[in-house]
């Protein structure tokens, strides 16, 4: 009977402690999963932070190679002393940036990839320095050297470090995921164990760990909330850098064009007829093995480079007003497989395989004839890629109607005439039909290019 007295003295101490085992290991399940949110939070704010840093040095890294560029290209002494004024300011810009960088490398791993960042970035600022020398000496040949070799080089390891740094960055983050995600397992395996122990000790018990258990799925949208938020930031700031990229491509290449007497209009109108024939070219059913939406997209994108490849030939030739010597011919027919290593070398570490692969093809082979009669490398007919084909076309159009330094301007009349004599010797007897064709709208671009142009 004693005993008897004592079973539930017993009950209940068995259920007091299984009551505060139960209550204390919710209470330090939920400690830990608190410090892991936080310090996942704190990784997440860093890695935004970083990201955004790394961000902000290739766009000023970009606009200092750019302010180079047009230094080394600039023909009056004012032109060329503005450029040095904000070329020394950006680069200060840059370097206070990369010095404020430094300070948040705050692992042995980091801190290396660091160095090696830095590091580039003095050897890109000291070849800089050496093309601006250069070009103040009227060695422009030597600048333009430094400025698609050398420089380019250091651009794109400084891209290459920082691209490290942000993988390093990710898999830190990823890490931190996985525990995190480690850690929610095993609570909700020991949620299911403390739920055992307090239905025993209580119904209460049960209402708090059911508590718990809630306040751990809140924490997991809240976090699922966090991630999508900043991949959002991520993803728009990775569409900024292409936005700035696609600019500072488009600007080569109206300064390449430039130096030769021509103008950003000679671009917008090849890029406005190349879309255009394409697009009617693909209506009517040609080429529809190739000519896709997203071929097109490509392009009209790889047409402002199609004329990279003068930046090799000197000014003196460029701007020659007379007829060229056959030894001036041949140096300037050598800007189309030029302008194809340009592309690679410059450019071709971007994402975008495929439009560096067209833009290749449209400098190097624009000028290559259906009769095989074009240079560099005579090819005829469909061996030339179709994007140089409708490039062609494009480009010729142009140049009969536009005026340069060693010519006047055709009569549109005469230039389409000339369109019509060349289909199936110079031009893709197909393309030259749908141009021809298209004659409305080709003029109907054109005059209205050339009194907007009067009017500036």
């Amino acid at each position: 009977m004693q005993s008897m007295k004592k079973i539930p003295f017993k009950i209940f101490i068995t259920i007091l402690i299984a009551g505060v085992i139960g209550i204390l290991g919710e209470i330090i399940l939920k400690y830990h999963m608190d410090k892991l949110l936080d310090n996942y939070e704190e990784i997440i704010y860093e890695h935004t932070v970083n990201r955004d840093y790394m961000n902000d040095i290739r766009v000023m890294l970009y606009e200092h190679q750019a302010l180079v560029a047009h230094h080394v290209m600039a023909v009056e002494e004012s032109q060329m002393k503005e450029y040095e004024q904000r070329e020394e300011e950006i680069s200060v810009k840059l370097t206070n940036t990369l010095s404020e960088f430094g300070k948040r490398m705050n692992t042995d791993e980091r801190e290396q990839l660091y160095h090696k960042v830095y590091s580039n970035y003095y050897s890109y600022l000291n070849n800089a320095r050496v093309a601006i020398a250069l070009s103040e000496e009227g060695k422009d040949g030597a600048a333009r050297y430094y400025l698609t070799g050398s420089m380019a080089d250091f651009v794109e390891k400084v891209n290459s470090d920082l691209d490290n740094l942000d993988i390093l960055s990710v898999n830190e983050m990823n890490e931190a995921k996985t525990r995190m995600e480690y850690y929610i397992s095993i609570s909700v395996l020991s949620q299911f164990i403390c739920i055992l122990g307090i239905a025993i000790a209580t119904v209460v018990s049960v209402v708090y760990c059911y508590r718990i258990a809630k306040n751990l799925d809140r924490y997991k949208d809240n976090l699922e909330k966090e991630v999508e938020k900043k991949t959002k930031t991520i993803r728009e700031n990775s569409e900024r850098m292409i936005s700035y990229q696609n600019s500072t491509i488009i600007g080569m290449a109206n300064l390449i064009e430039s130096r030769d007497g021509n103008t950003g209009e000679h671009v917008k109108r090849t890029s406005y007829y190349v879309e255009l024939l394409a697009k009617e070219a693909k209506r009517r059913g040609l080429y529809s093995d190739i000519l896709t939406d997203d071929y097109i997209e490509l392009l009209v994108k790889a047409t402002p480079l199609h004329d990279i490849g003068k930046i090799v030939v000197s000014d003196k030739i460029l701007q020659k007003p007379g007829k060229l010597t056959p030894q001036e011919y041949e140096i300037i027919k050598l800007h189309a497989k030029e302008g194809g290593k340009v592309i690679q070398n410059v450019i071709g570490d971007i994402d975008e395989n495929e439009y560096v692969a067209m833009a290749s093809d449209v400098a190097t082979y624009h000028h290559e004839k259906w009769d095989g009669s074009g240079y560099n490398e005579g090819l005829k007919g469909e061996e030339i890629p179709l994007c140089a084909r409708i490039m062609a076309l494009a480009d010729v159009f142009d140049a009969l109607v536009s005026k340069r330094v060693y010519k006047e301007a055709m009569p549109v009349d005469e230039a389409f005439k000339i369109i019509q004599e060349s289909s199936g010797t110079h031009f893709d007897p197909k393309l030259a039909e749908v141009f021809l064709e298209l004659r409305p709208d080709i003029e109907a671009c054109f005059f209205e290019n050339m009194q907007n142009v009067a009017q500036v």
